[in-house]
């Protein structure tokens, strides 16, 4: 009976120390540097931006220690830490990859027609979509650079 007892102990031990990581997701073709190419979305499909119509030049460089920085027209305006976790989608109501971001200096980015957060979709490896998981919301593209 004492060794029933150490033996389901052990055992809960054993799955009490299982990892957490399997809310963490890792997606190598995500890192580098993404040129903003367009913005496309709103209600009626009104939103139509590119860096000539804005003037802005905008990269997103995601590196593999999960650590990000934004630029705008060469200079850098954000730096922190980027996570990617699953959450459903409104548009395929499945769990997808969504990604986020924190702050050093917990400003935000304002720009509205830009979407930089938001569920991701990587095409060809080459070119990245991030929508923003709104109805009648918008979605950023991207072409890797580097």
């Amino acid at each position: 009976m004492k060794n029933l007892i150490y033996l389901l102990i052990l055992t809960l031990g054993i799955i009490s120390c299982s990892s957490d990581n399997e809310t963490e997701m890792n997606n190598p073709d995500l890192i580098g540097k993404w040129n903003w190419t367009n913005t496309d979305g709103g209600i009626a499909y009104h939103i139509h931006e590119t860096p000539e119509t804005t003037g802005k030049i905008i990269n997103l460089n995601l590196l593999e220690n999960f650590e990000y920085s934004i630029t705008e027209n060469g200079t850098e305006i954000l730096r922190g830490n980027y996570e990617i976790i699953m959450k459903e989608s409104i548009y395929s109501g499945e769990m997808e990859s969504y990604l986020t971001y924190s702050t050093e200096n917990q400003t935000v980015y304002q720009n509205q027609n830009i979407v930089l957060s938001g569920i991701i979709r990587i095409l060809e490896n080459e070119n990245l979509s991030i929508a923003d998981n709104y109805a009648d919301g918008i979605e950023s593209k991207y072409i890797r650079i580097e």
